[in-house]
């Protein structure tokens, strides 16, 4: 694994230089409210704000050649073909922080990736917490992978922040099983659960001006506190490789990975000691950082450029990935 390639400003780093959103971001910042204290406002409320503001900037749906409902064995799920993607399928898993994010909320991204892998998206429908915690959404997201398994004669698994981590969980879950699967794609995955590290205290620090703003500041290091909290209530389980896939023991044998990061993402140190690790264990990644951009920023066609770039080349990787693994072992 090379240095993380990436799309704009090569050499602007969060950790020693002043915060510099991308213009679109200012943009977007300057024009976006604050969100409920998830801490204080009634778990509706956080799901509605959420919703709103995700459907607000994904713009107009991709075409597809079907779209449908499907049961994968009780997890309630829409499949995305483009024409001639009948063979292969990404499981995909929302963002939203365990705690929300949906079927409608996914639609734009799962349309895209369809279109430009060319091969079936699974969106997944996963149980939320508090009133599902850990392990009911990455069982469900495993759940999906074996259905894919049975109905799919490839399959690759992939998620964006809290379903990056999912995604993450479940390719380790496949090597624990035997299990072989094409490709894992992670984008600004949530892999390590640890609060206080030395890069989270100062990367807090340095974006104290940004608080309350989405992606930056003490209003996302909260959020951050709270959904670790309710994903996984006991404090002892959060290590746990199927909840912090950064602390698994060994990531030898998961399948190849393509990691998308935002520079100005508290997620973002943790998605490159993960592409670390698995380099080191000789596991494919390619790792590439959006400079200037914030979490979140993947879904956001309407109003980010990177955001369909980046599905772009999420997209080619799975693409590229189904074209060498044409199979999966029974």
């Amino acid at each position: 694994m090379s240095a993380p390639s990436r799309r704009a400003t090569p050499g602007v780093r969060a950790e020693d230089t002043p915060p510099r959103p991308h213009e679109q971001v200012q943009a977007f910042l300057d024009s976006s409210g604050p969100s409920p204290d998830p801490w204080a406002a009634d778990i509706a409320a956080v799901r509605a704000d959420a919703r709103a503001k995700v459907l607000a900037v994904t713009g107009e749906p991709a075409p597809l050649a079907s779209v449908e409902s499907v049961d994968a064995d009780g997890v309630p799920a829409r499949l995305y073909r483009p024409k001639g993607g009948e063979q292969e399928v990404l499981v995909w898993a929302h963002g939203g922080g365990w705690i929300h994010g949906d079927l409608d909320t996914a639609e734009g991204v799962a349309r895209a990736l369809a279109n430009r892998a060319g091969c079936g998206v699974l969106s997944i429908d996963y149980r939320l917490a508090p009133e599902h915690p850990f392990p009911a959404g990455f069982d469900d997201t495993w759940t999906a992978v074996t259905w894919a398994r049975r109905n799919f004669g490839g399959v690759a698994v992939g998620g964006d922040s809290s379903g990056g981590n999912l995604a993450a969980a479940a390719a380790l879950k496949a090597r624990d099983e035997g299990v072989r699967l094409a490709a894992q794609l992670l984008v600004y995955p949530a892999l390590d659960s640890v609060e206080n590290t030395d890069y989270k205290v100062a990367f807090r620090r340095r974006y104290e001006t940004f608080a309350g703003r989405s992606g930056f500041g003490s209003n996302t290091y909260r959020r951050l506190q709270y959904i670790w909290t309710t994903y996984v209530p006991d404090p002892a389980r959060r290590k746990a490789s199927y909840v912090s896939p950064l602390h698994a023991e060994s990531v030898r044998g998961v399948a190849p990975a393509t990691i998308i990061t935002a520079e100005h993402d508290f997620l973002r140190r943790e998605a490159e000691d993960y592409a670390r690790r698995l380099e080191a264990a000789d596991v494919p990644v390619e790792l590439t950082e959006y400079a200037g951009q914030i979490h979140g920023f993947f879904e956001m066609f309407a109003v980010m450029t990177d955001a369909h770039h980046a599905v772009d080349k999420a997209g080619d990787a799975v693409r590229r990935a189904f074209r060498s693994t044409h199979t999966i072992e029974p």
